[in-house]
C-alpha cells in the first residue's frame, strides 16, 4: 500500500491543482461568447483563487508536482472562426481572423449556461475530494487546516452549481 504523501507535498499537490484551474477557468472566461457563461467561470476561477490562497503559504517544495488533471483543456486550447473554420492554438483572441478577416467575436465559444454549470460542479467535486484524499494522512495541522479549508472551498462552489443547474432547469426555455 502506497504511504500518503508528507503534509507539504500533500499541500503542494492541492496547490498545483488550483492553479491549473485558475488557469482554465481563466482561459474559458476569455474565449466565452455569452456573458452569463463568462460570469460563471469567472466565479469558479474566483473560488480556486480563494483555495489557493489558502495552500499556497504551506505549499514548500520545488518544482512542478504531478497531478491529476480535472479539466477539459483540450476543449479550450484550440479556438476556431466561426465563418470559414480557420483554427489555431492561443491563449488571446486575435482582433480579426487571420484566415478571413472575420472579427475577433468569430472566435467565442458558445458554452450553454447547463453546461457550464454543469463542468464547474464536475471539477468542483473532483478537486474537493482530491483535496480531501490529500489531506487524509496528513499529520501537521496546519497543513491539514488548510487543504479541509480549500475542500470547504469546494464544496461551496459544488452546491452553488448543483444550485444553479437545478433553477436553469426549472426555468421555461
Amino acid at each position: 500500500m502506497k504511504a500518503p504523501p508528507k503534509s507539504s507535498e500533500a499541500v503542494r499537490q492541492a496547490a498545483q491543482v488550483e492553479r491549473e484551474a485558475v488557469s482554465f477557468f481563466r482561459r474559458a472566461n476569455r474565449l466565452a461568447a455569452d456573458p452569463r457563461v463568462k460570469f460563471i467561470f469567472s466565479r469558479a476561477a474566483e473560488e480556486h483563487e480563494n483555495a489557493l490562497k489558502v495552500l499556497e503559504p504551506l505549499a514548500k517544495g520545488r518544482g512542478k508536482p504531478r497531478v491529476p488533471s480535472f479539466f477539459p483543456v483540450d476543449e479550450y486550447a484550440t479556438i476556431e472562426c466561426s465563418v470559414c473554420g480557420h483554427s489555431e492554438e492561443t491563449d488571446e483572441i486575435p482582433e480579426t481572423c487571420p484566415s478571413c478577416g472575420a472579427a475577433g467575436y468569430a472566435f467565442d465559444k458558445d458554452v450553454p449556461r447547463d453546461l457550464a454549470w454543469s463542468l464547474v460542479a464536475r471539477t468542483a467535486r473532483n478537486v474537493a475530494a482530491f483535496t480531501r484524499k490529500m489531506g487524509a494522512g496528513v499529520k501537521d495541522p496546519e497543513a491539514k487546516n488548510a487543504l479541509t479549508m480549500a475542500a470547504g472551498i469546494h464544496r461551496d462552489l459544488l452546491a452553488e452549481a448543483n444550485e444553479e443547474r437545478a433553477r436553469l432547469e426549472g426555468a421555461a426555455p
